[in-house]
């Protein structure tokens, strides 16, 4: 027996199987776009609705990680709570037993010219969202393939003595070799971090007889529990709350195992009287080959009946958990305590847990960043408020002062997260939509720390005049308080387009250049009554020099203002969306 070709076709099957699915799988989540993440985000307002969407967003994305990694972010973002996300999970292990279905179609011969269907639209077509559609239907063809390879690679084992003899003694040690099945279906499963890819090996198996139909069960039970690591693996490093979600899928699926281990012999007589043809019926003739359409030494109903166990747990499992999603929460919640968090490690804790893990799902992780720029955003509007009350003061204003000091180097790490996360999200692949939403966040950030750059110098002017017991004469300190307030008003309203739903991005630009002229006429007014007091002899030069100082990083906050408006409206490079 050759057993390195075997080994050769059996793992570039599998390679061609993975490719296929993440081909496909990206294909469509390109295709679909911020739909998607909206639809999970905003179509989670009830139980049963989470449920659904679950279902619907990982049938058509086919990818059950996908969905389940997308949750745990939207959680630790604070997108969503944990009761919707138990619910959206249960509802992706629906939606991944149409893999399942998916692999037993009989549409093998036809592979090659999908796949050249694929490439042929991927290349020529000149709307990106074709060119997706390439993308998803060069995947569907390469999966095929995969399998195809997959199972002729194994073809040879069925009449490998060592190979069978492996296989009789297992099965000789009873139920034991029911756990056994649990146990390597979880294993492979962990291994190459893809339950479809399990489900695929276990089909191309089973139906070239190497697998009896209840050891094929058992590694489908086993694959149902290795398929949690993945969510698990996402939640590293995010906050308490994603931990808890990724902890409740690894729940109620090692739950629902055990509940069918204990029921296993009913489970898989239930499905065998579900799906037409005897599971571990075997093609012995040549009449029974051309009557099923499979070889000889072949199994023709067993991976339905496979399709069919994996569906009826998944499906089985969700009826009974989505009345105990309260319950399961509540049990997450005692597993995965709150943690104490000092004033100080909460500084920066919202930033430095930006999922590295989920970077691939580029929906979520610009969805993510944008949370990010907003949380940015307040902390400088706070800083402002700071140097606004160090310039309304009289007196010196110290622990003011390193206060907002402080505060910027905070804004400047939250700029080198926001920046490095964007940097590694945009080394994937990514649709024209989710690159510019890319460089305009990483706009967006460069523009909020030279807002707080310009804030620190007004605070270092304020403190060197206060040290040096230099005095601005009243009408001095009144005009930069008053421009002060205009440029923080600006600043408001100049991020708001982010933030606010359906914004007329050109009625939006109007206002924000009328308030911009208003700001560069008032501090033009400013800087013509400065010399007027210096030719009075009003202002001592020392002061003066200060004032201009003043002036400059006050024209500065407007210039970056009038920026933020530009990028956050979309005018300048387009819309976001």
């Amino acid at each position: 027996m050759d057993w390195v070709n075997i080994l050769f076709q059996s793992i570039g099957g599998l390679g061609l199987f993975l490719m296929g699915m993440k081909i496909m799988s990206e294909g469509m989540q390109k295709a679909a776009g911020d739909r998607l993440r909206k639809t999970l985000n905003f179509l989670t307002s009830n139980r049963l609705m989470a449920i659904t969407v679950g279902f619907l967003v990982t049938a058509f994305i086919q990818s059950s990680s996908a969905t389940t990694v997308m949750v745990v972010g939207f959680v630790n973002a604070g997108l969503m709570s944990l009761t919707r996300a138990i619910g959206v999970i249960l509802g992706a292990n629906i939606g991944t037993t149409v893999t399942g279905w998916i692999i037993t179609l009989k549409i093998v011969k036809y592979a090659l010219p999908i796949i050249g269907v694929g490439v042929f639209i991927r290349f020529f077509a000149k709307s990106e969202k074709w060119r997706f559609y390439g993308e998803i239907i060069f995947g569907f063809g390469l999966l095929f393939l995969g399998m195809q390879t997959m199972k002729a690679g194994f073809a040879p084992l069925r009449e490998s003595p060592e190979f069978i003899g492996f296989f009789t003694k297992v099965d000789g040690i009873g139920y034991l070799s029911i756990i056994f099945g649990v146990f390597v279906g979880a294993v492979t499963t962990l291994a190459v971090q893809s339950s479809s890819a399990t489900i695929g090996i276990t089909i191309a198996l089973a139906s070239q007889g190497l697998l009896n139909y209840q050891g094929a069960v058992s590694l489908i039970l086993g694959e149902n529990i290795g398929t949690t690591i993945t969510a698990n693996l996402a939640s590293i490093g995010g906050s308490h709350h994603a931990k808890r979600a990724a902890i409740a899928h690894t729940l109620f699926n090692v739950m629902g195992v055990i509940i069918v281990l204990a029921l296993f012999h009913p489970f898989v007589r239930l499905v065998e009287n579900l799906v037409p043809g005897l599971s571990d019926m075997t093609v012995s003739t040549a009449e029974q080959a051309a009557q099923y359409g499979a070889a000889v030494g072949t199994k023709p109903f067993i991976g339905q009946h496979i399709a069919m166990a994996h569906t009826l747990f998944n499906v089985t499992n969700v009826i009974v958990f989505a009345f105990l999603v309260p319950l399961l929460a509540k049990l997450c919640r005692i597993i995965i305590p709150d943690p104490r968090i000092s004033k100080s490690e909460f500084r920066l804790i919202e930033f430095s847990h930006i999922e590295s893990k989920v970077i691939e799902t580029t929906t979520l992780g610009i969805a993510e960043t944008k949370k990010k720029l907003v949380l940015m955003a307040e902390k400088v509007a706070k800083s402002a408020l700071m140097v606004q009350d160090i310039i309304a003061s009289e007196t010196g204003q110290v622990e003011l002062c390193e206060r907002v000091l402080r505060k910027e180097k905070t804004i400047d790490e939250c700029q080198k997260y926001i920046t490095e996360f964007l940097v590694s999200l945009s080394t994937y692949s990514v649709s024209e939509s989710d690159a510019i939403h890319i460089g305009n966040y990483m706009t967006l950030a460069h523009n909020l720390e030279k807002y707080a750059d310009h804030l620190e110098k007004i605070a270092l002017i304020y403190d060197k005049i206060d040290r040096r017991h230099l005095v601005l004469s009243d009408q001095a300190r009144r005009e930069v308080l008053n421009l002060f307030k205009e440029n923080l008003n600006f600043y408001n309203v100049s991020f708001s387009a982010l933030t606010e739903i359906n914004v007329d991005a050109q009625k939006f630009m109007d206002k924000s250049q009328i308030i911009d002229r208003r700001i560069k006429k008032l501090i033009k007014g400013a800087k013509v009554n400065h010399f007027e007091r210096l030719r009075k002899k009003i202002c001592k030069n020392e002061a003066a020099i200060y004032f201009v100082d003043l002036l400059n990083n006050l024209d500065g906050m407007r210039s970056q203002a009038y920026n933020i408006a530009e990028v956050s409206s979309g005018t300048k490079y387009k819309a976001l969306d």
